[in-house]
Protein backbone atom coordinates (compact mmCIF):
# COMPACT_ATOMS: atom_id res chain seq x y z
CA UNK A 1 0.00 0.00 0.00
CA UNK A 2 1.32 3.37 -1.19
CA UNK A 3 1.89 4.95 2.31
CA UNK A 4 1.18 8.74 1.18
CA UNK A 5 -1.86 7.70 -0.21
CA UNK A 6 -3.31 6.17 3.19
CA UNK A 7 -2.85 9.50 4.89
CA UNK A 8 -4.54 11.38 2.82
CA UNK A 9 -7.29 9.53 2.87
CA UNK A 10 -9.48 8.86 6.23
CA UNK A 11 -9.00 6.20 8.73
CA UNK A 12 -11.52 2.87 8.75
CA UNK A 13 -12.80 1.67 11.95
CA UNK A 14 -14.81 -1.17 11.90
CA UNK A 15 -17.15 -0.96 14.90
CA UNK A 16 -18.41 -4.07 16.19
CA UNK A 17 -21.42 -3.69 18.58
CA UNK A 18 -22.75 -6.71 20.91
CA UNK A 19 -25.37 -7.44 23.39
CA UNK A 20 -25.07 -5.50 26.23
CA UNK A 21 -27.47 -2.64 27.40
CA UNK A 22 -23.97 -0.65 27.09
CA UNK A 23 -24.54 -1.05 23.18
CA UNK A 24 -26.24 2.80 23.10
CA UNK A 25 -22.92 4.18 24.65
CA UNK A 26 -21.58 3.19 20.66
CA UNK A 27 -23.94 5.89 19.22
CA UNK A 28 -21.85 8.51 21.15
CA UNK A 29 -18.15 6.08 19.68
CA UNK A 30 -19.68 6.41 16.55
CA UNK A 31 -20.46 9.96 16.69
CA UNK A 32 -17.18 11.06 17.83
CA UNK A 33 -15.04 9.04 15.53
CA UNK A 34 -17.30 10.80 12.34
CA UNK A 35 -17.02 14.27 13.74
CA UNK A 36 -12.93 13.63 14.08
CA UNK A 37 -13.08 12.55 10.20
CA UNK A 38 -13.17 8.38 10.62
CA UNK A 39 -14.62 6.99 8.38
CA UNK A 40 -16.79 3.85 10.19
CA UNK A 41 -18.70 1.08 9.62
CA UNK A 42 -21.00 -0.37 12.06
CA UNK A 43 -21.25 -4.39 12.91
CA UNK A 44 -23.86 -5.21 14.71
CA UNK A 45 -24.75 -8.97 16.22
CA UNK A 46 -27.78 -10.33 16.60
CA UNK A 47 -28.82 -9.39 20.40
CA UNK A 48 -27.32 -6.22 20.04
CA UNK A 49 -30.28 -5.22 17.78
CA UNK A 50 -32.25 -5.35 21.20
CA UNK A 51 -30.27 -2.31 22.13
CA UNK A 52 -29.63 -0.37 19.89
CA UNK A 53 -31.64 0.32 16.11
CA UNK A 54 -29.41 0.05 12.52
CA UNK A 55 -31.22 3.15 11.96
CA UNK A 56 -29.24 5.54 14.86
CA UNK A 57 -26.18 3.94 13.98
CA UNK A 58 -26.68 4.19 9.89
CA UNK A 59 -27.15 8.19 10.70
CA UNK A 60 -24.16 8.79 12.80
CA UNK A 61 -22.14 6.60 10.42
CA UNK A 62 -23.43 7.75 7.41
CA UNK A 63 -22.65 3.94 6.44
CA UNK A 64 -25.06 1.01 5.88
CA UNK A 65 -24.62 -1.02 9.24
CA UNK A 66 -23.69 -4.43 8.46
CA UNK A 67 -25.93 -7.29 11.01
CA UNK A 68 -25.88 -10.52 9.17
CA UNK A 69 -23.28 -13.21 7.03
CA UNK A 70 -25.85 -14.46 4.62
CA UNK A 71 -29.11 -13.00 2.82
CA UNK A 72 -30.45 -11.26 0.04
CA UNK A 73 -27.99 -8.55 -1.26
CA UNK A 74 -24.97 -9.89 0.75
CA UNK A 75 -22.16 -10.99 -1.35
CA UNK A 76 -20.95 -14.34 -0.11
CA UNK A 77 -17.54 -12.27 0.16
CA UNK A 78 -18.77 -9.38 2.27
CA UNK A 79 -16.84 -10.55 5.29
CA UNK A 80 -13.35 -10.46 3.35
CA UNK A 81 -14.26 -6.97 2.05
CA UNK A 82 -15.04 -5.64 5.71
CA UNK A 83 -12.28 -7.38 7.10
CA UNK A 84 -9.42 -6.29 4.64
CA UNK A 85 -11.37 -2.29 4.90
CA UNK A 86 -10.32 -1.70 8.13
CA UNK A 87 -7.73 0.00 9.39
CA UNK A 88 -8.40 -0.63 13.38
CA UNK A 89 -11.18 -3.30 14.72
CA UNK A 90 -12.89 -2.05 17.47
CA UNK A 91 -15.29 -4.36 19.95
CA UNK A 92 -17.60 -2.07 22.10
CA UNK A 93 -19.01 -3.04 24.10
CA UNK A 94 -17.57 -6.59 23.94
CA UNK A 95 -19.41 -8.75 26.02
CA UNK A 96 -18.56 -11.92 28.02
CA UNK A 97 -19.77 -13.93 25.29
CA UNK A 98 -18.03 -11.93 22.46
CA UNK A 99 -15.18 -12.42 24.72
CA UNK A 100 -14.83 -15.80 24.76
CA UNK A 101 -15.66 -16.57 21.10
CA UNK A 102 -13.05 -14.68 19.77
CA UNK A 103 -10.78 -16.06 21.94
CA UNK A 104 -11.46 -19.45 20.77
CA UNK A 105 -11.52 -18.64 17.65
CA UNK A 106 -15.38 -19.06 16.53
CA UNK A 107 -16.78 -17.80 13.35
CA UNK A 108 -20.50 -18.08 13.75
CA UNK A 109 -22.08 -14.75 13.05
CA UNK A 110 -20.64 -11.66 10.69
CA UNK A 111 -19.14 -10.19 13.41
CA UNK A 112 -16.92 -13.15 14.20
CA UNK A 113 -16.02 -14.40 10.91
CA UNK A 114 -14.80 -10.55 10.39
CA UNK A 115 -12.93 -10.91 13.38
CA UNK A 116 -11.12 -13.74 12.06
CA UNK A 117 -11.09 -12.64 8.56
CA UNK A 118 -8.76 -9.01 9.50
CA UNK A 119 -5.05 -8.71 9.56
CA UNK A 120 -6.11 -5.08 11.34
CA UNK A 121 -5.06 -4.64 14.82
CA UNK A 122 -8.09 -4.74 17.81
CA UNK A 123 -9.10 -3.13 20.62
CA UNK A 124 -11.61 -4.55 22.81
CA UNK A 125 -13.76 -2.20 25.39
CA UNK A 126 -15.54 -5.07 27.47
CA UNK A 127 -18.67 -4.67 29.77
CA UNK A 128 -20.52 -7.06 31.66
CA UNK A 129 -21.45 -8.00 35.15
CA UNK A 130 -19.20 -7.81 37.77
CA UNK A 131 -19.47 -11.58 38.66
CA UNK A 132 -19.13 -12.73 34.91
CA UNK A 133 -16.19 -10.15 34.71
CA UNK A 134 -14.33 -11.76 37.41
CA UNK A 135 -14.88 -15.53 36.23
CA UNK A 136 -11.64 -16.96 35.77
CA UNK A 137 -12.98 -18.66 32.13
CA UNK A 138 -13.25 -14.74 31.41
CA UNK A 139 -10.10 -13.43 32.21
CA UNK A 140 -8.44 -16.64 30.82
CA UNK A 141 -9.68 -15.82 27.60
CA UNK A 142 -8.81 -11.96 28.07
CA UNK A 143 -5.09 -13.24 28.70
CA UNK A 144 -4.96 -15.18 25.53
CA UNK A 145 -6.23 -12.03 23.41
CA UNK A 146 -3.89 -10.35 24.94
CA UNK A 147 -1.12 -12.91 23.88
CA UNK A 148 -2.28 -12.39 20.16
CA UNK A 149 -2.03 -8.49 20.26
CA UNK A 150 -5.43 -7.40 21.03
CA UNK A 151 -5.52 -4.55 23.01
CA UNK A 152 -8.18 -4.65 25.68
CA UNK A 153 -9.59 -1.57 27.75
CA UNK A 154 -10.85 -2.36 31.06
CA UNK A 155 -14.05 -1.43 32.36
CA UNK A 156 -14.62 0.88 35.07
CA UNK A 157 -16.06 -0.19 38.24
CA UNK A 158 -19.19 1.74 39.29
CA UNK A 159 -23.16 0.78 39.76
CA UNK A 160 -23.95 -1.18 37.00
CA UNK A 161 -27.56 -1.36 35.24
CA UNK A 162 -28.81 -4.54 37.03
CA UNK A 163 -27.79 -2.52 40.17
CA UNK A 164 -25.08 -4.52 41.36
CA UNK A 165 -21.65 -2.58 42.03
CA UNK A 166 -18.06 -3.46 41.01
CA UNK A 167 -15.84 -3.43 37.38
CA UNK A 168 -17.80 -4.46 34.44
CA UNK A 169 -18.84 -0.76 33.24
CA UNK A 170 -17.49 -0.01 29.55
CA UNK A 171 -15.06 2.39 29.64
CA UNK A 172 -16.23 6.07 29.07
CA UNK A 173 -16.45 6.67 25.31
CA UNK A 174 -14.09 9.64 25.34
CA UNK A 175 -11.75 7.05 26.79
CA UNK A 176 -12.52 4.50 24.11
CA UNK A 177 -12.56 7.34 21.20
CA UNK A 178 -9.13 8.42 22.48
CA UNK A 179 -7.37 4.51 22.84
CA UNK A 180 -8.69 4.56 18.85
CA UNK A 181 -6.88 7.56 18.16
CA UNK A 182 -3.74 6.56 20.15
CA UNK A 183 -3.53 3.12 17.75
CA UNK A 184 -4.54 5.31 14.50
CA UNK A 185 -2.16 7.46 14.88
CA UNK A 186 0.69 4.85 14.84
CA UNK A 187 -0.61 3.41 11.41
CA UNK A 188 2.45 3.88 9.10
CA UNK A 189 0.50 3.07 6.02
CA UNK A 190 -0.33 -1.12 6.62
CA UNK A 191 -2.25 -1.82 9.67
CA UNK A 192 0.24 -5.13 10.33
CA UNK A 193 2.71 -2.69 11.04
CA UNK A 194 0.79 -0.64 13.41
CA UNK A 195 -0.06 -4.17 15.35
CA UNK A 196 3.86 -4.60 15.44
CA UNK A 197 4.67 -0.96 16.93
CA UNK A 198 2.11 -0.46 19.02
CA UNK A 199 3.82 -3.02 21.29
CA UNK A 200 7.47 -2.53 20.68
CA UNK A 201 10.22 0.48 20.78
CA UNK A 202 13.19 0.75 21.87
CA UNK A 203 14.02 3.75 24.07
CA UNK A 204 14.43 1.10 27.17
CA UNK A 205 16.34 -1.37 25.20
CA UNK A 206 19.23 -3.17 27.02
CA UNK A 207 17.74 -1.68 30.36
CA UNK A 208 17.22 -3.98 33.07
CA UNK A 209 13.99 -3.48 35.69
CA UNK A 210 13.25 -5.29 38.36
CA UNK A 211 9.40 -4.87 39.93
CA UNK A 212 7.66 -6.14 42.67
CA UNK A 213 4.45 -6.50 42.94
CA UNK A 214 0.83 -7.69 44.38
CA UNK A 215 0.45 -8.63 48.23
CA UNK A 216 2.90 -11.18 51.06
CA UNK A 217 1.07 -13.58 52.97
CA UNK A 218 1.43 -14.92 56.36
CA UNK A 219 0.76 -18.10 57.32
CA UNK A 220 -1.22 -18.42 60.92
CA UNK A 221 -1.34 -22.49 60.89
CA UNK A 222 -2.13 -24.87 58.41
CA UNK A 223 -5.14 -23.33 56.91
CA UNK A 224 -4.98 -19.76 57.71
CA UNK A 225 -3.02 -16.86 56.87
CA UNK A 226 -3.19 -12.78 56.84
CA UNK A 227 -2.75 -10.94 53.84
CA UNK A 228 -4.15 -7.74 52.06
CA UNK A 229 -6.52 -7.21 49.00
CA UNK A 230 -3.46 -6.04 46.86
CA UNK A 231 -4.06 -7.98 42.59
CA UNK A 232 -0.75 -6.07 41.04
CA UNK A 233 -2.40 -4.66 38.93
CA UNK A 234 -0.37 -1.66 38.58
CA UNK A 235 2.76 -3.78 38.92
CA UNK A 236 1.12 -5.42 35.65
CA UNK A 237 1.00 -2.55 33.94
CA UNK A 238 3.90 -1.09 34.63
CA UNK A 239 5.75 -4.27 33.59
CA UNK A 240 3.82 -4.15 30.31
CA UNK A 241 4.96 -0.94 29.32
CA UNK A 242 8.64 -1.52 30.07
CA UNK A 243 8.41 -4.50 27.90
CA UNK A 244 6.56 -2.68 25.40
CA UNK A 245 9.38 0.10 25.13
CA UNK A 246 12.31 -2.96 24.82
CA UNK A 247 13.09 -3.90 28.51
CA UNK A 248 14.19 -6.72 30.04
CA UNK A 249 11.50 -7.02 33.29
CA UNK A 250 12.37 -9.63 36.37
CA UNK A 251 8.92 -9.79 38.16
CA UNK A 252 8.54 -10.90 41.74
CA UNK A 253 4.84 -11.35 41.91
CA UNK A 254 3.79 -12.46 45.72
CA UNK A 255 0.60 -14.87 44.97
CA UNK A 256 -2.96 -15.24 46.33
CA UNK A 257 -6.09 -15.66 44.96
CA UNK A 258 -6.98 -13.11 42.52
CA UNK A 259 -3.55 -11.31 41.55
CA UNK A 260 -2.75 -10.53 37.93
CA UNK A 261 0.06 -11.75 36.19
CA UNK A 262 1.24 -9.60 33.02
CA UNK A 263 0.74 -10.24 30.01
CA UNK A 264 3.78 -9.68 27.65
CA UNK A 265 3.64 -8.35 24.50
CA UNK A 266 3.31 -11.01 21.50
CA UNK A 267 7.21 -11.30 20.44
CA UNK A 268 8.45 -9.53 24.20
CA UNK A 269 8.39 -12.72 26.27
CA UNK A 270 12.02 -14.09 25.67
CA UNK A 271 12.47 -10.95 27.99
CA UNK A 272 10.39 -11.20 30.70
CA UNK A 273 10.95 -12.84 33.80
CA UNK A 274 8.00 -13.98 36.73
CA UNK A 275 9.06 -15.23 40.11
CA UNK A 276 6.59 -16.21 42.72
CA UNK A 277 6.28 -16.02 46.06
CA UNK A 278 4.58 -16.26 48.74
CA UNK A 279 6.10 -14.55 52.20
CA UNK A 280 7.84 -10.90 52.84
CA UNK A 281 10.81 -13.09 53.21
CA UNK A 282 10.96 -14.55 50.31
CA UNK A 283 10.17 -11.57 48.02
CA UNK A 284 13.25 -9.76 49.33
CA UNK A 285 15.56 -13.03 48.58
CA UNK A 286 14.10 -13.45 45.49
CA UNK A 287 14.43 -9.82 44.60
CA UNK A 288 18.32 -10.16 46.30
CA UNK A 289 19.38 -12.36 43.49
CA UNK A 290 18.37 -9.88 40.58
CA UNK A 291 19.10 -6.56 42.04
CA UNK A 292 22.87 -6.55 41.06
CA UNK A 293 21.54 -6.21 36.97
CA UNK A 294 18.65 -4.06 36.99
CA UNK A 295 19.03 -0.43 35.65
CA UNK A 296 15.74 0.34 38.03
CA UNK A 297 13.46 -0.81 41.18
CA UNK A 298 9.56 -0.08 40.74
CA UNK A 299 8.47 -1.56 44.24
CA UNK A 300 4.33 -1.91 43.60
CA UNK A 301 4.21 -4.61 45.83
CA UNK A 302 1.67 -4.35 49.17
CA UNK A 303 4.22 -5.88 51.87
CA UNK A 304 2.73 -7.25 55.13
CA UNK A 305 4.30 -5.29 57.65
CA UNK A 306 4.13 -7.61 60.33
CA UNK A 307 3.92 -11.38 59.58
CA UNK A 308 2.76 -14.37 62.82
CA UNK A 309 5.60 -14.50 65.31
CA UNK A 310 5.08 -18.18 64.94
CA UNK A 311 2.81 -20.39 62.78
CA UNK A 312 0.94 -23.20 63.67
CA UNK A 313 2.28 -26.57 61.74
CA UNK A 314 -1.41 -27.78 62.64
CA UNK A 315 -4.93 -26.36 61.54
CA UNK A 316 -5.94 -24.16 64.90
CA UNK A 317 -9.31 -25.42 66.30
CA UNK A 318 -12.12 -23.14 67.32
CA UNK A 319 -12.14 -21.92 70.93
CA UNK A 320 -15.04 -19.96 72.41
CA UNK A 321 -11.97 -17.64 74.39
CA UNK A 322 -10.52 -14.76 72.51
CA UNK A 323 -7.23 -16.01 71.08
CA UNK A 324 -3.94 -14.05 71.37
CA UNK A 325 -1.99 -13.74 68.31
CA UNK A 326 1.70 -12.79 68.03
CA UNK A 327 2.86 -10.28 65.32
CA UNK A 328 6.35 -9.19 64.77
CA UNK A 329 7.38 -6.55 62.06
CA UNK A 330 8.05 -8.13 58.80
CA UNK A 331 11.20 -7.60 56.74
CA UNK A 332 11.46 -4.12 55.16
CA UNK A 333 11.85 -5.42 51.24
CA UNK A 334 12.38 -1.95 49.91
CA UNK A 335 14.23 -0.41 52.20
CA UNK A 336 16.63 -3.66 51.94
CA UNK A 337 16.52 -3.36 48.23
CA UNK A 338 17.44 0.33 48.58
CA UNK A 339 20.29 -0.22 51.53
CA UNK A 340 22.05 -3.14 49.20
CA UNK A 341 21.45 -1.41 45.70
CA UNK A 342 24.65 -0.03 43.37
CA UNK A 343 25.35 3.59 42.37
CA UNK A 344 23.27 5.07 39.60
CA UNK A 345 20.25 2.39 40.33
CA UNK A 346 17.32 4.65 40.91
CA UNK A 347 13.75 3.27 42.30
CA UNK A 348 10.35 4.06 42.51
CA UNK A 349 8.50 3.54 45.54
CA UNK A 350 4.22 3.34 45.78
CA UNK A 351 2.32 3.97 48.75
CA UNK A 352 -1.29 3.81 49.62
CA UNK A 353 -2.55 6.41 52.22
CA UNK A 354 -5.79 6.38 53.60
CA UNK A 355 -5.17 10.11 54.90
CA UNK A 356 -1.98 12.73 54.75
CA UNK A 357 -1.52 11.11 51.63
CA UNK A 358 1.63 14.25 50.71
CA UNK A 359 2.83 14.17 54.34
CA UNK A 360 3.40 10.52 54.32
CA UNK A 361 4.70 9.60 51.20
CA UNK A 362 7.10 12.54 51.71
CA UNK A 363 8.39 10.85 54.53
CA UNK A 364 8.83 7.94 53.11
CA UNK A 365 10.56 9.20 50.45
CA UNK A 366 13.22 10.35 52.62
CA UNK A 367 13.21 7.03 55.16
CA UNK A 368 14.09 4.95 52.25
CA UNK A 369 15.86 7.39 50.02
CA UNK A 370 14.11 7.13 47.20
CA UNK A 371 14.25 8.87 43.47
CA UNK A 372 10.15 8.80 43.17
CA UNK A 373 7.33 7.69 44.85
CA UNK A 374 3.81 7.71 43.64
CA UNK A 375 1.08 7.67 46.59
CA UNK A 376 -2.73 7.22 46.30
CA UNK A 377 -5.60 7.31 48.63
CA UNK A 378 -7.25 4.11 49.74
CA UNK A 379 -10.53 3.72 50.78
CA UNK A 380 -11.48 3.82 54.56
CA UNK A 381 -14.02 1.21 55.88
CA UNK A 382 -17.35 1.76 54.38
CA UNK A 383 -15.63 3.71 51.58
CA UNK A 384 -15.60 3.32 48.17
CA UNK A 385 -12.95 5.14 45.94
CA UNK A 386 -12.03 4.55 42.19
CA UNK A 387 -7.91 4.25 43.28
CA UNK A 388 -6.44 1.16 45.26
CA UNK A 389 -6.41 -2.50 45.70
CA UNK A 390 -7.94 -4.03 43.33
CA UNK A 391 -9.31 -1.11 41.58
CA UNK A 392 -8.49 -0.59 37.75
CA UNK A 393 -8.19 2.82 38.22
CA UNK A 394 -5.60 4.91 39.74
CA UNK A 395 -4.41 8.73 40.22
CA UNK A 396 -2.46 10.05 42.90
CA UNK A 397 0.73 12.02 43.04
CA UNK A 398 4.64 11.67 42.24
CA UNK A 399 6.85 12.78 44.74
CA UNK A 400 10.59 13.13 43.12
CA UNK A 401 13.79 14.60 45.50
CA UNK A 402 13.87 18.06 44.84
CA UNK A 403 10.95 18.74 42.84
CA UNK A 404 7.56 20.18 43.28
CA UNK A 405 4.97 17.07 43.23
CA UNK A 406 2.96 15.98 40.11
CA UNK A 407 -0.18 15.18 40.06
CA UNK A 408 -2.07 12.16 38.38
CA UNK A 409 -5.57 12.61 37.71
CA UNK A 410 -7.62 9.16 37.58
CA UNK A 411 -7.43 7.02 34.98
CA UNK A 412 -6.63 3.38 34.04
CA UNK A 413 -3.45 1.91 35.55
CA UNK A 414 -2.37 0.55 32.17
CA UNK A 415 -2.74 4.84 31.04
CA UNK A 416 -0.98 5.82 34.49
CA UNK A 417 1.99 3.10 34.10
CA UNK A 418 2.11 4.99 30.11
CA UNK A 419 2.62 8.31 31.94
CA UNK A 420 5.42 7.28 34.93
CA UNK A 421 7.28 5.73 32.23
CA UNK A 422 7.36 8.80 30.26
CA UNK A 423 8.75 10.38 33.43
CA UNK A 424 11.21 7.76 34.27
CA UNK A 425 12.73 7.25 31.00
CA UNK A 426 13.95 11.02 31.01
CA UNK A 427 15.29 10.14 34.16
CA UNK A 428 17.13 7.42 32.88
CA UNK A 429 19.21 9.36 30.76
CA UNK A 430 19.42 12.46 32.53
CA UNK A 431 19.66 11.37 36.24
CA UNK A 432 20.23 14.84 37.61
CA UNK A 433 17.29 16.02 35.70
Amino acid sequence: MDSSRFELRPKRVLLAISGSIAAYKAAEITSQLTQRGCEVKCLLTESAEQFITPLTLETLSRNPVHRALFGPGISGTEHIRLARWADLMVFAPATANLISKLALGLADDLVTTVALATEAPGLLAPAMNTVMWSKPVIQAHLKILRERGVFILEPQEGLLACGEEGPGKLADPQRVVEKIFELLSEVPGQAQQLHDSAHFGSSLKNHRILITAGPTVSRIDAVRYMTNPSTGRMGAAMAEEALGRGAEVTYVLGVDKGVERPAPPPGSENRFTLIEVETAEEMLAASLGHLSKATGVIATAAVLDYRVQTRSEKKLKRATEPMKLDLIPSVDVLSELREQAKPGQWFLGFAAETDQLESYASDKLERKKLDFLFANRIARTGQRLETGFGSPTNGGILLQKGKEPRDFSVQSKKSLAKELWDILEIYENHPLS
